[in-house]
């Protein structure tokens, strides 16, 4: 009989015990259903349920920009039982953009498990604007100082633009949505010209020929679009900004069960199927470890918080 975790029993020294009878895992994500943080939790807790034979609940629990769900998180089960599907800006970003609360702080209160996908964003702009390439965009831009639209202050294709805005030498104008979904209706609607938006939302757009993708801000093209040019290689090197998703646990989690959960989690994210069904959503589905993720979301930190400062980025 497969071995698990065992929800109730840990020895003083902090080893893992070990059950012969299926566990129920809570799988929390802080945002709500149908998003790219929810499809990922889903996709990896159905693999790991597969080889397991444990019983994984995803629970979305959304608000305070995944605040909500990750103080829960933080409160949970120590003993394998509670995960929490976390995007990386939660640590990264959330903290030098909110004031502090003294009653969660995501550094001290989370322990990351592992990384297991990675999100760049792609540059899009409505068909109306008369660009074929990222260096018709930056010539264009630098000639108008257009709009571009993002899904709210601090949002990924906020940050991405600034820092791609800052790299090109543009002067742009952030008009902040209060969400992605009206960001790209207004997108596609012609309102604002362009966006760095998520590669999962806007391929229909792009596909169909209502958005023209421009490039990638990830470090390796998208296989779900296999002809758009990274930044780096279209036209800026070295520029490379993308999220990525994170299984993490209680602060106070033995380093025995976060262990043993970064082996299982690594296992589910890395199989083939699983793999495949998170670059069909346009994520790169690379995965790090927890020591590897440990020194990216501490490169990500520093990078994030001098990159909110220069822009004076202040969540309103």
């Amino acid at each position: 009989m497969k071995k698990i975790l065992s929800s109730a029993v840990f020895a003083a020294s902090a080893l893992v015990a070990f059950s012969s009878t299926a566990a129920t895992i809570q799988a929390i994500v802080p945002f709500p259903a149908g998003g790219p943080l929810d499809l990922v939790a889903r996709i990896v807790t159905a693999q790991m349920q597969q080889t397991s034979g444990d019983v994984f609940v995803v629970d979305n629990r959304g608000g305070a920009n995944g605040m909500i769900g990750a103080r829960a998180a933080a409160g949970g089960a120590v003993n394998g039982s509670s995960l929490l599907f976390a995007d990386g800006a939660m640590v990264t970003v959330n903290p030098r953009l909110y004031p502090r609360d003294p009653a969660f702080d995501a550094e001290r209160d989370l322990k990351v498990v592992a990384a297991v996908a990675f999100q760049p964003a792609v540059l899009v702009v409505n068909t109306s604007v008369p660009v074929k390439s990222l260096k018709d965009f930056i010539a264009y831009a630098k000639d108008k100082r257009l709009d571009y639209a993002s899904g709210g202050l601090g949002s990924q294709g906020h940050l991405t633009m600034a820092a791609f805005a800052g790299a090109a030498g543009l002067d742009m104008t952030h008009v902040p949505y209060k969400g992605g979904a009206p960001a790209m209706n207004d997108l596609v609607g012609g309102q604002v010209p362009a966006a760095f938006v998520g590669v999962a939302g806007a391929m229909g757009f792009i596909k169909s020929g209502r958005l023209k993708a421009l490039a990638v801000s990830g470090d390796q093209r998208i296989p779900a679009m296999p002809d758009v040019p990274t930044v780096s290689e279209a036209g800026l090197p070295g520029f490379v900004m993308q999220g990525a998703y994170f299984v993490m646990v209680p602060s106070k989690t033995p380093d025995a069960v976060v262990k043993t959960l970064e082996q299982r989690v690594l296992a589910a994210a890395s199989d083939k199927q699983a793999q495949q069904k998170l670059r069909d959503l346009g994520l790169d589905a690379k995965t790090m470890d927890r020591a590897a993720s440990e020194r990216w979301l501490a490169t990500e930190r520093q990078r994030m918080g001098k990159l909110i400062a220069d822009h004076g980025i202040k969540a309103e």
